[in-house]
């Protein structure tokens, strides 16, 4: 079954502290080093891009046609085969300034909606990739992957939200190069045995924020 449904999504950058998202961010550092009696002082820029679905600006995103799916028979054992086609995948590109030093990006999605009836998984696609090959579509065999030898719904859930937590985890070890493009999707289904009232769907919201922290590849997010 199928119904429009709105994924409010948030992008927050940060930089030491909490900025607000806009299209290009550009930041100062500094890195202080001491070494026995010399101090060297370095300076550079810092400055990303985001893009979601090759708009500029994330803020608020419509997906339309969100597919409710049954949970056992369609995202665990896909019998009509179709979980590819009907998932709702939101591309995510991080992309480096010309001018920009060496940097990573930590990055957080928060869940705040409080809401049951939202299945997702982020897939870390790679930093300048073929766009002639493209980003990833076998969903259902990436599922099986990560629930292999759970048996619950609750442990299957608790293990997607595991992988995606190393997902993130795995970003931030990525180290950007000035005009390098991160890439990295979030795939959505909706589960209609944990969904609200059929007749809320068309209104259904689900609130996501990013956080984004951006250092220099040598620097830690407090």
């Amino acid at each position: 079954m199928k119904r429009k449904l709105k994924i409010k999504l948030t992008s927050l950058i940060t930089v030491i502290v909490l900025m607000m998202s806009i299209p290009t961010v550009a930041y100062a550092w500094m890195t202080y080093v001491e070494e026995k009696s010399l101090v060297t002082i370095t300076t550079g820029e810092i400055s990303v891009s985001t893009y979601a679905n090759e708009l500029v600006v994330i803020n608020d995103i419509d997906l339309e046609d969100l597919a409710y799916i049954d949970y056992q028979k369609d995202f665990i054992n896909n019998e009509s085969s179709s979980l590819d086609v009907m998932a709702s995948s939101l591309r995510i590109d991080l992309v480096a300034s010309e001018q920009t030093v060496s940097i990573k990006h930590q990055i957080q999605l928060i869940d705040t909606s409080a809401q049951e009836g939202l299945i997702y998984i982020i897939i870390y696609e790679g930093i300048d990739i073929d766009e002639q090959i493209g980003i990833s579509t076998d969903y259902h065999s990436r599922v099986l992957t990560i629930i292999n030898g759970l048996s619950t719904k609750e442990e299957q859930l608790a293990a997607l939200t595991t992988y995606n937590q190393s997902v993130l985890d795995n970003m931030y070890e990525q180290v950007m190069s000035a005009g390098q493009k991160l890439t990295f999707q979030i795939v959505f289904w909706g589960d209609y045995d944990a969904a609200p009232d059929p007749s809320l769907y068309l209104d259904q919201v689900y609130s996501f924020t990013m956080i984004l922290d951006i250092v220099n590849s040598k620097g830690e997010v407090a």
